[in-house]
């Protein structure tokens, strides 16, 4: 527990890459491989940060997934015998750790007062628990969300070797990334994945139910005129899903395809029932700007899962 909460606020153990190229050269090739900003990059990962001789910062963008708990080289140039290294640690931004640290402390405090609570209110006893269940949520939160993001080290050495000609060896403890993940299943191929067998589930759901995703109940005009023709049509929608979820595990390319027929029967549902409705009134205009707002957002969706071709075959 000491070493965890160590790495955690410290960081990894110190990591160096040896440039084959001058001071000056090296700062500029790894700028060159890395971007400064990553608001507008929505088709591929990066590694985004801030390059320079005294300070670089750098961690990895994957387009429309966020996790604050990723970890971030930081570090800086030297020349040492007359090679150029980039020294630093892989390890939590500020803004995280200075967060946890409040978190846990917060949690401390509550349960060193608990404590002392009880001792004047025996009936008290089990307050301190509300402090230690808030301290393991803390802890389980940060360990989850860092287990999500455990290859960003050995992606961005990769990045780093790569722009610097550096020489893959193990350094300083942190072992050399040079297993291949292409045969690996990206994290987004699982969230995707569940997603899918999510609201093929609900799908299935519904159909027992006589109750569509829409929101049409048993009880109201379509499903009185149709019962029969709601349950067959969300019993065939749940078991699409469900097929599509099993094609993005695999990553077949059917998938991938059916991947834009899902946004765009969606985006054009959403868009239809919109300019049907008569019960907007006075909102119909700012229902009308929310539906081209939404437009824009399924094209970026759209532009990201386009650029995600080259993981299925």
């Amino acid at each position: 527990m000491y070493r965890w909460f160590k790495e955690f606020w410290v960081g990894s153990e110190p990591v160096e890459f040896v440039s084959s190229y001058g001071l000056l050269e090296s700062v500029a090739r790894l700028k060159a491989a890395t971007k400064r900003w990553s608001l507008f990059n929505v088709s591929e990962q990066a590694a985004v940060g801030r390059v320079s001789e005294a300070h670089v910062s750098l961690q990895r963008v994957i387009p429309m997934v966020a996790n604050s708990f990723k970890p971030v080289f930081v570090g800086r140039f030297e020349q040492v015998q007359g090679k150029v290294l980039l020294t630093g640690r892989f390890r939590l931004s500020w803004f995280v750790r200075l967060f946890m640290a409040y978190w846990f402390g917060f949690c401390a405090l509550s349960v060193v007062l608990s404590l002392a609570t009880t001792v004047l209110k025996p009936t008290a006893a089990l307050m301190p628990l509300a402090g230690v269940g808030m301290f393991a949520l803390g802890l389980g939160m940060t360990r989850l969300f860092a287990w999500f993001s455990r290859n960003d080290p050995a992606w961005l050495s990769g990045v780093i070797r790569s722009a610097l000609h550096a020489p893959i060896s193990v350094e300083a403890g942190l072992a050399s990334p040079t297993t291949s993940t292409s045969s690996t299943r990206p994290t987004f191929i699982l969230i995707v994945t569940g997603v899918f067998c999510l609201f093929g589930v609900m799908s299935f759901v519904g159909a027992l139910q006589s109750v569509t995703l829409n929101g049409i109940h048993a009880g109201g005009l379509l499903a009185t005129r149709f019962p029969g023709a709601v349950r067959i049509a969300a019993t065939v929608q749940g078991a699409l899903l469900l097929a599509c979820a099993y094609g993005i595990y695999r990553r077949y390319l059917f998938a991938w395809w059916s991947g834009f027929a899902v946004l765009l029967l969606g985006q054009t549902y959403s868009l239809v029932e919109l300019l049907t409705r008569e019960d907007l009134g006075n909102a119909r205009m700012p229902s009308l700007l929310f539906g081209l707002v939404s437009i824009v957002i399924a094209s970026i969706w759209g532009r990201w899962w386009y650029a995600q071709r080259v993981h299925f075959s």
